[in-house]
């Protein structure tokens, strides 16, 4: 039956055909085929392969396969260093540099390069790898979990960014570089540089310290921050200012995803926003500003060191503030200075130090304290006795006097012989004043001997001299005072320590009126 329609079908369109004077056209039956069974798997489409090789994407793709990278939430490109085993913070230039000599794609054009900036960012954010864990740390091509004591090979699975540049050695014996530090600090604070240069290893700052490295010149401090750069590596290290940190909002960034940061010499008013400068401690978060990108916040990695011969007074008094500091004194000072003290330490020695500070980094998780850093009275203690000597001189060697007073010019010169003792660093008159005038003494001008003079009101220098001018000046302390001029004789006074302290304290103090 359907048979016979289709020639009936076929009959009517050769009718029409010849009628319009074309040529004779075949109807042909459609075919169609019925599957039982699946339809076999299409073959893979050549072209749309290629073409998709030769997109943009696709290049890209390919790219990331021979050169891994990616693009983060803060506008920041990273590149994976496959020699060093580590991420480095890149930038659009880099990236055109590597596609260009990678797939010999023309970057120079305009679009092209607007078109290639598009695409690595949007891939690049696909490919963002995975936090490490806070208490991983890579030695060259190796990772160590300071807790389970295991160790596995970097890749690009994870976001690391500071293998320090030495294997880890099979012993822990350091006999060169225990000389060094039992010459800077003696034998009582080796230990606790071992302990610092721990603790620089690691990106996680869970003791919360900024350490301080107090004392004259030529005493070591430049050379155990040179044994931390060595040991390091330099790219791990940065350097800036107390004063800037505090003040500066761009300079954290600077500290971002680095183990150390060296601080130089500071001033006496240096420590302004001291906010700041806790967080840098650690395990806080702060800010982190590069110019041109977007702000985010993270946890400060950096070990913050201060290199110096006094610390900068401080307005927070707050227990939270004093707590932070670790205090380390060089109190040693060398004749001769050898610029190749660090050169002369074996390789090996170096090695050895990685696996001793993995050692101790774990004993620092469980006791969580620096040896001989003291308890918070004592902490406060040394760091005002660091931060504020002119108080010091005044409580050990003067003494509050009502109707005495001090001209300015006499108390500098003695103060300032103080501090050349202790290896600090002199201050003028109008710093001396100000100081002064903070801790509440008065400062003013005053007539002695008919010339006005700039004095301290009511403070004196202790002296035998001075002594005797109390005991003249009122019959009702007679006795103390010559029992401290007694005392003042003897080797077991207190007064005798004065001496001892190379401080010599002989200008006779003039009596003026209040």
């Amino acid at each position: 039956m359907i048979l016979k329609k289709r020639e009936q079908m076929n009959f009517i369109v050769q009718n029409v055909i010849k009628r319009r004077g074309k040529k004779k056209m075949v109807w042909i039956p459609e075919k169609r085929e019925v599957f039982t069974e699946e339809a076999p798997e299409e073959k893979p489409k050549k072209k749309r392969k290629l073409k998709q090789i030769f997109s943009r994407r696709g290049q890209i793709e390919s790219f990331w396969k021979e050169q891994p990278f990616f693009y983060d939430k803060s506008k920041l490109f990273w590149l994976w260093d496959k020699e060093d085993k580590k991420w480095v913070r890149s930038d659009e230039v880099d990236f055109l540099n590597s596609i260009q000599e990678s797939l010999g794609i023309e970057t120079i054009n305009s679009k092209t390069k607007s078109e290639l900036i598009s695409g690595f960012q949007q891939i690049g954010r696909k490919k963002c790898p995975k936090e490490m864990e806070k208490h991983w740390v890579q030695f060259k091509d190796m990772i160590y979990d300071i807790r389970t004591g295991g160790s596995f090979e970097a890749t690009p699975e994870y976001f690391i960014t500071n293998p320090i540049p030495y294997n880890v050695g099979k012993s822990d014996e350091t006999p060169e570089i225990d000389k060094l530090l039992i010459e800077w600090v003696g034998e009582k604070y080796k230990q606790t540089l071992y302990e610092i240069m721990a603790y620089n290893i690691s990106l996680n700052k869970f003791m919360q310290r900024i350490i301080a490295l107090c004392g004259g010149g030529s005493n070591g401090k430049g050379t155990f921050i040179k044994l931390n750069y060595k040991f390091l590596g330099k790219d791990n290290c940065v350097s800036s200012e107390i004063k800037t940190l505090s003040e500066n909002v761009f300079e954290a960034a600077v500290l971002y995803r680095k183990l150390l940061c060296v601080m130089g010499e500071v001033s006496y008013g240096d420590l302004k926003n001291t906010n700041q400068l806790k967080k840098l401690g650690g395990e806080d978060l702060i800010s982190f500003q590069f110019k041109g990108k977007t702000p985010f916040t993270d946890e400060n990695t950096a070990t913050c060191i201060c290199a110096t011969n006094s610390l900068p007074s401080t307005p927070d008094k707050s227990v939270g503030f004093y707590r932070k500091w670790l205090i380390v004194d060089f109190p040693n000072q060398f004749e001769e200075i050898s610029k190749d003290l660090i050169e002369k330490i074996p390789e090996k020695e170096f090695e050895n130090l990685a696996k001793k500070c993995l050692n101790i980094l774990k004993e620092l998780y469980k006791t969580k304290k620096f040896t001989n850093e003291g308890n918070f009275e004592e902490r406060i203690k040394r760091y005002e006795e660091r931060s504020n000597p002119v108080m010091k001189f005044v409580d050990d060697y003067c003494e509050e006097k009502i109707g005495f007073n001090t001209p300015i010019r006499n108390f500098t010169n003695e103060c300032n012989k103080y501090l050349k003792s202790k290896h600090l660093r002199v201050l003028t008159a109008n710093q001396i004043g100000k100081i002064l005038r903070n801790e509440g003494f008065m400062v003013g001008n005053r007539k002695i001997d008919d010339i006005s003079s700039v004095v301290v009101l009511n403070l004196i220098i202790k002296t035998k001299k001075n002594y005797r001018n109390y005991r003249n000046y009122e019959n009702s302390h007679s006795s103390s005072i010559c029992n401290s001029i007694e005392n003042n004789d003897s080797s077991n006074s207190s007064n005798s320590n004065i001496e001892e302290e190379e401080v010599n304290f002989h200008e006779i103090q003039r009596k003026g009126r209040y």
